[in-house]
């Protein structure tokens, strides 16, 4: 059974919000993005994805993840202090 998934709780947000979905072609997986921050809130594989892919490794994937999600992390918050202090 499939969900369609419209909102999501983002722990950088603090609230309910929009998500968007990518793929990570290095990873075989889908990733569902929160739309205001970047934020990666949730990884999807298949079974068969898991079974057929040799290269995959989940410490790779939780280091990558960890990455990107303080890379986007730090251009929000550099984001807010320039459109707070009226630089943009």
């Amino acid at each position: 059974m499939l969900y369609e998934i419209d909102t999501i709780y983002c722990s950088r947000c603090q609230r309910y919000v929009t998500v968007f979905d990518a793929e990570n072609e290095e990873f075989s997986t889908k990733e569902i993005i929160c739309t205001d921050c970047g934020k990666i809130l949730m990884v999807i594989r298949s079974s068969f994805q898991s079974k057929h892919d040799s290269q995959f490794l989940l410490e790779s994937l939780k280091k990558h993840i960890l990455q990107e999600n303080v890379k986007t992390g730090k251009n929000l918050k550099m984001k807010k202090f320039f459109s707070t202090s009226g630089a943009l």
